[in-house]
């Protein structure tokens, strides 16, 4: 087919036009990954916006060690974490359950000891790690009062009378 013209099968690239050193480095130093550089300098989220601000940072040969990627919460606190104050309180009837890592975050933090209330078996039972309990003393699993609380051996809570107890009729149970 000689003298017909026919398309490219493939289309020269765009060479990407970059960034200015300047405010791009001083972006990059104020922030941990990609996405915060876009933020910083105003620019639109999208994945050539970021495809472009790191074809720049790799041309200006600009440092991105302390960028901290996925991880970028690592290490910090949570700032939805609750205090061991705002946990060890009686809930309310229409109230979600507390997470038991919460009841034990918590119960750590005011130092109670991590063995059985009632027969002191601590963390290992046979040489393996023992998984303690959390109780609710008076059987109401919306009373998380630090007086309500204690671990317990599977054991020892299997014996209790409020152990598997269905929940009150005050909370939606039967």
């Amino acid at each position: 087919m000689k003298g017909i013209d026919t398309p490219q099968s493939h289309k020269a690239r765009k060479r990407q036009k970059l960034l200015p050193r300047e405010p791009l480095a001083k972006a990059v130093t104020d922030s941990t990954s990609i996405a915060a550089v876009v933020r910083h300098l105003g620019l639109v989220e999208s994945q050539s916006t970021r495809r472009q601000v790191k074809a720049s940072i790799e041309a200006q040969g600009l440092c991105t060690d302390h960028f901290t990627g996925q991880g970028h919460r690592r290490g910090t606190v949570s700032p939805t974490r609750k205090t061991a104050g705002e946990i060890l309180v009686k809930l309310g009837p229409n109230s979600p359950r507390t997470k038991t890592l919460q009841l034990r975050r918590a119960l750590d933090d005011r130092g109670v000891a991590h063995e059985c209330a009632l027969c002191g078996l601590g963390e290992t039972w046979q040489g393996r790690r023992l998984v303690l309990e959390v109780d609710h003393v008076n059987g109401d699993r919306w009373d998380n009062r630090l007086e309500n609380l204690r671990y317990l051996c599977p054991s020892c809570h299997s014996q209790t009378v409020t152990f598997s107890r269905p929940p009150s009729p005050s909370h939606g149970g039967t």
